[in-house]
């Protein structure tokens, strides 16, 4: 097993693997809640951050999942204590835990409002509960007007939803309606994906059996043009690609990954780059919590070290995702890879994916609909 990279990360995700139960749509790395598992991950979440060469000082810190808030508020508590107690947080600017409606009370938001934490996500998905059934969830719409009240009467100021587009079944009208009542909650941020078939999930496993039909792509444009306007109307800003939010609220975390800063991430299945280093903690709680305790080190899938080529066009793919694009003065090209980038975006100016301000390459509209093909021309570079 190759030593982690020692570096200055800027920002951390520690995953917390433990929900309820799985959703028809999720291929994510999960376990069932159990009281032993828990004990075993805090344990060993422990002893991995304490032996951290990875950050001192974060800016942003992020609990992913899973589902962070079906831990207690004890358990829960435990977790920040951990990272408190290793990490100078003397510059940070967000602490965001993501969670389920119906899983946050109110002893456990007070507990992380006095923690540092200053963001919450809310898993809401949908506010149609037989389309909320449909997709395996354990909340009813109603669940999640109430969270969002007990969040913010715990003194939060900053909320996101994320919902899901494109379902299939779900007809436009319980598309917008689904918008309007999301709106209506006055959430900071919203992030909108469209329902994808990922391998390893329920719904996968459907669709192998012709069980499931997939929104065909006409379909999820639609839906997500209908979240852009009725978004936009509400005085939502796209930002990025799924993303939109209340001016000045854009989540902080995700922005510096996606314009290429380096992330520590801890726990199982937690992902990490530092400088040209990636590599993804094993996805198996007893497997990391094994390599931990042997070693003092979890056990590293997927370790890569990109050259610096592969970088700087995954730099510029990413940013592209950015509704205010990206600079290719900020990105260490090389005057070879310059020339060939600036050959390819002019072409794609000319389809109308770009434009270019300034300095600055930002894709149209259109554009972000079709990022997928202005990655493909990218990395057709390599």
């Amino acid at each position: 097993m190759a030593a982690k990279a020692a570096g200055e990360a800027g920002h951390l995700y520690v995953h917390v693997p433990f929900c309820n139960g799985k959703c028809a749509y999720c291929a994510f790395y999960s376990e069932r809640l159990r009281a032993p598992a828990v004990r075993c991950y805090l344990d060993s979440v422990r002893l991995e951050i304490e032996r951290t060469t990875l950050c001192t000082a974060p800016s942003t810190i992020y609990f992913g999942g899973g589902t962070p808030s079906v831990l207690t508020t004890r358990q829960l508590s435990e977790l920040c204590e951990i990272v408190t107690s290793r990490f100078d947080l003397g510059k940070l600017l967000e602490w965001t835990v993501e969670g389920n409606p119906g899983t946050f009370t109110e002893d456990k938001l007070l507990m992380l409002k006095e923690r540092g934490v200053n963001r919450i996500s809310i898993g809401a998905q949908s506010f149609d509960d037989k389309t909320l059934q449909f997709l395996g969830r354990r909340h009813e719409a109603h669940d999640i007007g109430t969270t969002v009240k007990t969040i913010r009467k715990a003194g939060f100021s900053n909320v996101g939803l994320d919902l899901i587009a494109a379902i299939p079944g779900v007809t436009p009208p319980t598309w917008k309606k689904t918008l309007e009542r999301a709106i209506a909650l006055e959430p900071d941020h919203l992030s909108v994906y469209c329902l994808s078939i990922e391998p390893g999930s329920r719904f996968h496993a459907s669709a192998g059996a012709g069980g499931l039909h997939p929104a065909a792509e006409a379909a999820q444009m639609r839906a997500l043009a209908v979240a852009r306007k009725t978004l936009s109307d509400a005085g939502y800003q796209r930002y990025e690609i799924s993303n939109y939010a209340l001016l000045g609220r854009e989540c902080r975390h995700n922005l510096a990954i996606w314009r290429g800063a380096d992330y520590a991430g801890f726990g199982p299945a937690a992902a990490s780059r530092i400088r040209l280093k990636r590599w993804t903690n094993s996805p198996s709680l007893d497997s990391y919590a094994a390599s931990l305790a042997r070693s003092g080190m979890p056990e590293q899938k997927d370790e890569e070290t990109l050259n610096r080529r592969t970088d700087a066009l995954e730099r510029l793919i990413f940013g592209f995702r950015l509704t205010d694009g990206v600079s290719l003065a900020e990105i260490p090209l090389g005057p070879d890879l310059a020339k060939s980038c600036e050959t390819v975006l002019q072409r794609l100016r000319d389809e109308d994916l770009l434009i270019k301000r300034g300095n600055r390459w930002i894709p149209t509209p259109k554009g972000l609909d079709f990022a997928d093909h202005i990655a493909a021309e990218l990395i057709g570079l390599l």
